[in-house]
């Protein structure tokens, strides 16, 4: 059912540009934005209007952010908007986290597994470290771990990331790594890597529960886009699939989480595996 009073607030006070976007309603679209220049708006605006519009039901909209605090303001907003309806919102890893609590199983993931946070991982480092008679003072277990970080953001198991080592240091951290995952595995742990990778995992080995959450799951938006890394990119797109539904907005000229494996590239990736995308810039 449309309501045109929701409509008529949810367009009022946007310019052309945001107007364009929030109501494109043809397939797949980027927008790109510098900073002030409302993208927030035009992604909050935009899940509303496709709600108040019929487009799409709350439940089926998934709206994916970098923060539980900016997820919570976006599901606020659309709520007030939508006239008390909103969509599943959260960011990449509690959306990954439910999925594995619901669907883990199918490939081995306990439905109780604890989630490691950065004290426990850096505990657990120095705990191996200890183990292999290695001085935590020469590897530093921050410094091991963000390199098991960003081995895993690279989607590398411990024995591809050995064939990665140059150096003294590398070998040590490719070591360390092979022991923090049997160490994981067997306390029935995941990192917060692991809740992405696991799940990107899930949705390739197990493809009938890939298709059951595309089917849930008809729309998704995206927030700060600059900001994905490469399992980020693969989850988003397993999840859109043939619907290509797909809502990203981004600021090109900036990607603060360039340290979480963040790559900007990702904008253009996403012009590449959808050439019919539509991409709105945001002047104002």
């Amino acid at each position: 059912m449309i309501c045109s009073f929701s409509i008529m607030s949810i367009l009022s006070d946007l310019n052309p540009e945001q107007k364009d976007a929030v109501t494109y309603t043809d397939g797949p679209l980027l927008v790109l934005a510098g900073a002030g220049s409302g993208k927030t708006k035009v992604l909050t605006h935009r899940v509303a209007y496709f709600i108040a519009q019929g487009l799409i039901k709350p439940e089926n909209a998934l709206l994916l952010t970098f923060t539980n605090k900016a997820a919570g303001e976006m599901k606020k907003r659309i709520y007030d908007l939508s006239n008390g309806n909103a969509p599943i919102t959260g960011t990449f890893h509690s959306f990954c986290a439910k999925v594995l609590r619901i669907d883990g199983k199918h490939i081995g993931i306990p439905v109780n597994f604890i989630i490691y946070d950065e004290q426990d991982q850096k505990d657990a480092v120095k705990q191996i470290l200890e183990k292999l008679n290695l001085s935590v003072d020469q590897y530093n277990p921050a410094g091991v771990l963000n390199g098991i970080s960003e081995a895993k953001n690279q989607m590398l198991t411990p024995a591809e990331y050995k064939d990665f080592v140059r150096s003294e240091w590398q070998e040590v951290a490719a070591k360390v790594y092979e022991e923090y995952e049997k160490m994981l595995k067997e306390i029935g742990a995941l990192d917060f890597d692991d809740l992405l990778i696991k799940t990107v995992s899930l949705f390739k080995e197990v493809p009938e529960v890939l298709s059951k959450w595309q089917k849930n799951l008809t729309h998704i938006f995206v927030d700060e886009w600059q900001d994905t890394n490469k399992i980020q990119y693969a989850l988003t797109k397993l999840l859109v699939g043939k619907r290509k539904n797909i809502t990203a907005v981004g600021d090109a000229s900036q990607s603060i989480y360039s340290w979480r494996g963040a790559d900007f590239r990702n904008i253009n990736y996403l012009i590449r595996d959808y050439p019919d995308i539509k991409v709105i810039n945001l002047e104002q």
